[in-house]
């Protein structure tokens, strides 16, 4: 058997014709792609790594901004809420106004609505500060998340020259003229006219007044003298455009006149405004320049030796324009008349005849010498009531500027406290306008009053 195995196995091996006896078999190599699914399953988890980071900074920044997009929404129904609160308190106001003995006292719960709205915007100690209760000892006291208010106080627009009103009758549109003029006057404003606007455009102060009315009235003529026409050259500017002729819906708009450019707006634009009546509550102004253009259009002489000096002009404009912190009531055309007669007289009354905070504050300011009160000089101007009734109203105020706001405080904070990120923050601008009617009602009659401007930022 084993010479026959021999045999079979010699018959059968393989041979190579030419080429040598067949090769003896090799022990098979060794697998080297073993290594291969270890990296697989490395670079497998390295990219689940970076997906899962990447899902994980995506949901955070997607947290974030959801939180951002809900604070903000507090944030701006605390505004609301702010200006809510405060169209009560105007509404309270023209209660008060209604009532002839609070209106000739001179109450104006306005002037302190900042404090009045820390009981139901402040946060508890603020609240407890307002009224000597915590918010935890009645329902409705404080805000719940945030804070909110009302920038100072409430103003008004009714101190300011409403320029929609050169669009009106003849009278008011030459009210608008006069008071521009008067406005323009006073020789401190010389390089303002001697001198090119922005867009080199020469103008004197007869023009520059002419170019505010004709932008606005209805016509086509130099302010309304008829056989003229109106060439300002809005047509020849490099984005040329045409004049408006037609009530402007923002005080901003007036930017676009000939001639209004930034420095003349930093010294005038304050003093404009679209809202309200025709005529300047006297009894409201604040601004010394325009006080002192009342003044000069209401003299009862021209010639009077106050209207030659500037210096004592604007002296006589900034005590008048100080009266009510002195304490000095003004409710009607006479009390203005008769303060600006003779302002350190009226002063002196009411410091010794008032025992009140009135009488204090005048006391204090006499003794701390009031200019124009003190060192032998005496201002005072006579005005002509005819002239002032043409210009001007007093009483109680008609238009009301709210500016409220909303803030919500971040909840992410560093090591020592401080926050991460600043407050997000509502500002809601208002003008409450007493005598429009809301129009589309649910349920009428309704009160008058409504918000003739609401600006949100």
């Amino acid at each position: 058997m084993t010479t026959l195995a021999a045999i079979k196995a010699f018959l059968l091996r393989e041979r190579m014709l030419g080429r040598g006896p067949a090769p003896t078999p090799r022990r098979r190599r060794r697998n080297r792609q073993r290594g291969v699914a270890i990296v697989a399953v490395m670079i497998a988890i390295a990219l689940t790594l970076v997906i899962s980071d990447e899902f994980g900074t995506s949901t955070n920044v997607d947290l974030m901004a959801a939180a951002n997009y809900r604070d903000q929404m507090r944030a701006h129904f605390l505004a609301r809420s702010a200006a809510n609160l405060s169209e009560l308190v105007i509404r309270v106001q023209q209660r008060i106004d209604n009532v002839q003995q609070l209106r000739d006292s001179g109450i104006k719960i306005t002037d302190f609505a900042d404090q009045v709205l820390l009981a139901f915007c402040g946060n508890p100690e603020e609240v407890q500060a307002a009224i000597g209760l915590s918010s935890s000892d009645a329902k409705g006291l404080g805000a719940d998340v945030g804070t909110c208010g009302i920038v100072g106080q409430i103003t008004t627009e009714d101190d300011k020259i409403n320029l929609n009103c050169a669009n009106g009758p003849d009278a008011t549109a030459k009210t608008v003229k006069s008071m521009l003029d008067a406005l323009f006057y006073f020789p401190a404003y010389d390089p303002v006219f001697e001198e090119p606007d922005a867009e080199n455009y020469r103008r004197d102060r007869n023009t520059q007044a002419a170019a505010i009315v004709d932008y606005i009235d209805g016509d086509n003529v130099h302010v309304r003298d008829r056989g003229t026409s109106e060439d300002y050259g809005y047509e020849s500017l490099k984005d040329p455009y045409k004049a408006k002729n037609n009530y402007i819906d923002t005080v901003g708009e007036a930017k676009l006149i000939r001639g209004v450019d930034d420095r003349f707006w930093t010294l005038f634009g304050s003093m404009f405004t679209v809202y309200g009546g025709c005529k300047t509550n006297v009894c409201a102004q604040t601004n010394p320049q325009q006080i002192a253009a009342v003044l000069y259009l209401t003299a009862k002489n021209p010639n009077d030796p106050i209207l030659q000096d500037p210096i004592k002009l604007f002296a006589l404009a900034g005590l008048v324009a100080k009266a009510r912190q002195f304490g000095v009531t003004c409710s009607k055309l006479a009390d203005f008349t008769t303060f600006v007669k003779d302002p350190c007289a009226a002063l002196g009354l009411l410091a010794t005849k008032s025992s009140g905070a009135d009488g204090s504050a005048a006391r204090a300011g006499l003794n701390s010498g009031i200019p124009g009160c003190s060192g032998g000089q005496k201002l005072g101007l006579e005005l002509d009531a005819n002239k002032l009734g043409q210009l001007g109203t007093a009483g109680p105020r008609r238009t009301y500027r709210v500016e409220a706001w909303g803030e919500i405080e971040r909840k992410q904070k560093m090591a020592d406290g401080s926050p991460v990120f600043p407050a997000i923050r509502s500002t809601v601008t208002g003008v409450w306008d007493t005598k429009v009617v809301p129009q589309n009602v649910r349920k009428p009659p309704v009160p008058k009053g409504a918000w003739v401007f609401l600006r949100e930022d």
